[in-house]
């Protein structure tokens, strides 16, 4: 983050799109805060909310920007929904009062709301009425101030509700037709208006959300602001309104201010549990714009990002000699200077306009190209054919920048595939009999530069070169990957059957002998996690499906990832209840990777071996206990950390009454 946003021109950036939608400006936004195009496809369409089917009239257009927002790849929610905590609605539905809701020019703030809730079977009453007939719904008074003039149709249609409903987002039915209409929220005591238009209530929403989780944050009670008055005089004097309509909760509202790398939000209302909230792109601007308020606060009341992306690599220049060795003895140099074989690129592919990478498998039964739009075309022939290339192409639509490398090979003896990367650093894995895999198969913050695939001794292999000069390498049947820092400067890659590796660089060509159990030292158990049906087995968040890849990047060389997975176990498998079955079986893999004297995060997972122990259920107990041997020699090592923690297995472990 070396630009430096100063928020207080936000209204002025608002100014200079008026009139138009906001999604250039939701898109830099997102991307200020250190949201990143996760790729791949959404994991939320329209289709996949509450779509309550009451309500519905479909006589009612859906405002353009409702439904550009949807298919926009700048929608982050479509991506990641759970940054926002909201439901959806599509198509929206007419808004019912199942609540007595008061009209919006009352006291919304009026206490006498909760006193309105009191029959449910009034409510269900209500909902068989509109599900009947749409007409039959609830809307603004006549006259309400905002209606149009002259509202022939006075009903709301409702689109996106908080998560515990406590608000509702719709626009008036009178305003379908528009391409950006107004955007009004339910309060508990009436509508207001929240947003001018749909497009910038989702820049707002933005706003809203994702600074908690990408940013630092300090949260301030009222009770903890000495002189209120001053405080609030030194804001206004000091930073700008972003130029939005105040964010409307539940009893309160609060105005977004803007400084440098900054934002604050100033509640209103009783309804708030913190009079000030502040947000900064960097703990630095954070704490200026402390300062400059005058508040007080500790180090334990910043709270750093929620998520941060994993750093790139600072590497030189691609150059190995005859001789170097890897120091883990995952690769040696074989030889430099070797000429790369030339590739014979079908004519379908050299005939496609925009082409920016081609490949071809080894029996040069499948050709593979990629555009300057992200597409993917795949031509699949006979080997007699496969020097014209066939007619006839399938193509995909798989990636939101060039494509940038490809590769082309089997993964058994009956499939083919193509893995696809990308300038945004993005893979896409594309079996060539079934559709791609929704989500991508890796990803990081730089350009894909080459990519190549082979059948080794132990099964298929896939190798990728990113723009920083990490190379990564896959065994694809077990998932276990390797990192190795080779440099920058990398054009191409050449996998062999042999474990031979052909980097290209700057100053030629280098062949790397490969050593399987040097590079994937934990396949096996990889394997052995596959045969486990984590499905069946219960975690803290539902059926445990993910700790078996998160097993697997415990084993990780990289020591954020491997802390990072360890930290996910925790949420998933630590409770002091018993109804957690997925961490007996996951305790086994645990303990043979602690044996591991390179594993990066060693002492942080004997804790959560020791800690899934310290709890009601026998058989986790039991778990633990059957493999306290072949931990109990951590005793003695060097680390006192993990001492430590090896005490607190042995604590963990120990009888309770009532056991043997």
């Amino acid at each position: 983050m070396a630009e430096i946003i100063d928020y207080g021109q936000f209204a002025e950036r608002l100014r200079r799109q008026e009139g138009r939608p906001r999604w250039e400006l939701l898109d830099a936004v997102q991307r200020e805060w250190g949201y990143e195009d996760p790729g791949g496809e959404p994991v939320a369409s329209r289709w996949d909310g509450e779509n309550l089917g009451y309500g519905i009239d479909e006589s009612l257009p859906v405002p353009a920007a409702l439904a550009e927002w949807w298919d926009s790849p700048v929608n982050s929610f479509s991506f990641r929904p759970r940054l926002y905590w909201t439901h959806t609605q599509w198509p929206p539905s007419i808004w019912v009062d199942e609540c007595g809701e008061q009209d919006a020019d009352e006291d919304a703030y009026d206490d006498s709301y909760a006193e309105d809730v009191e029959d449910a079977e009034d409510v269900e009453d209500v909902e068989d009425d509109a599900s009947l007939d749409p007409a039959r719904a609830d809307g603004l008074p006549e006259g309400h101030p905002l209606l149009p003039p002259d509202a022939p149709d006075r009903r709301i249609c409702i689109f996106m509700s908080e998560y515990q409903y406590c608000n509702q987002w719709g626009y008036l039915a009178a305003e379908a037709s528009h391409p950006d209409p107004r955007v009004l929220v339910s309060t508990g005591g009436g509508w207001r208006l929240q947003s001018r238009s749909l497009s910038e209530f989702f820049l707002q929403l933005a706003l809203e959300r994702l600074p908690g989780t990408y940013g630092w944050t300090l949260k301030v009670r009222g009770a903890d602001i000495q002189d209120p008055p001053a405080v609030l005089d030194r804001l206004t004097a000091s930073y700008g309104e972003l130029g939005l309509l105040p964010w409307q909760e539940l009893a309160c509202d609060a105005l977004m201010y803007g400084g440098p790398d900054a934002l604050i939000s100033r509640a209103r209302g009783s309804g708030s549990g913190f009079d000030l909230v502040i947000y900064g792109r960097t703990r630095e601007a954070l704490l200026q714009v402390v300062e400059t308020l005058g508040l007080a606060c500790t180090e334990e009341d910043v709270q750093p990002p929620g998520e941060v992306p994993e750093p790139l690599e600072e590497l030189g220049a691609f150059a190995l000699t005859d001789g170097d060795a890897d120091d883990h003895g995952r690769w040696r140099v074989d030889s430099t200077g070797t000429v790369p074989a030339a590739v014979t690129v079908p004519s379908a592919l050299r005939a496609l306009p925009d082409r920016t990478a081609v490949a071809l498998d080894e029996e040069a039964s499948l050709a593979a190209a990629g555009d300057a739009e992200g597409r993917v075309h795949l031509w699949e022939s006979t080997a007699e054919a496969a020097a014209d290339g066939p007619a006839e192409a399938v193509s995909k639509p798989l990636h939101r920048a060039p494509v940038t490398a490809l590769a082309c090979f089997r993964p058994d003896d009956a499939h083919r595939a193509v893995v696809s990367g990308d300038a945004h650093g993005v893979l896409r894995y594309w079996r060539t009999d079934c559709d791609p895999r929704p989500q991508p198969f890796d990803r990081r913050r730089t350009a894909v530069t080459a990519l190549t695939a082979a059948g080794l001794a132990t099964g298929p292999a896939l190798v990728c070169a990113w723009a920083d000069g990490l190379v990564r390498i896959w065994d694809l049947d077990s998932g276990s990957v390797a990192r190795l820092r080779l440099g920058t400067g990398i054009e191409d890659l050449v996998l062999e059957g042999d474990g031979t590796l052909y980097v290209t660089g700057p100053a030629g060509q280098v062949a790397l002998r490969l050593d399987a159990e040097g590079l994937w030292p934990h396949r096996e158990l990889q394997l052995r996690l596959h045969d486990v049906d984590w499905g069946s087995y219960w975690s803290a968040r539902g059926p445990a499906h993910a700790v078996r890849g998160l097993i697997g990047k415990v084993a990780s060389d990289h020591k954020e990832t491997a802390l990072g997975a360890v930290h996910d176990l925790y949420r998933l498998l630590v409770s002091k209840g018993s109804s957690l079955t997925a961490a007996a079986p996951a305790v086994p893999f645990l303990a043979e990777l602690m044996t591991d004297p390179a594993n990066q995060a060693r002492p942080t997972l004997l804790l959560l071996i020791a800690d899934i122990a310290d709890c009601s259920s026998a058989e986790n107990r039991a778990a633990v206990r059957a493999v306290l041997p072949m931990l109990r020699h951590l005793h003695d090592d060097p680390l006192s950390s993990i001492r430590w923690a090896a005490a607190e297995l042995e604590k963990h472990c120990a009888p309770r009454p009532g056991e043997e």
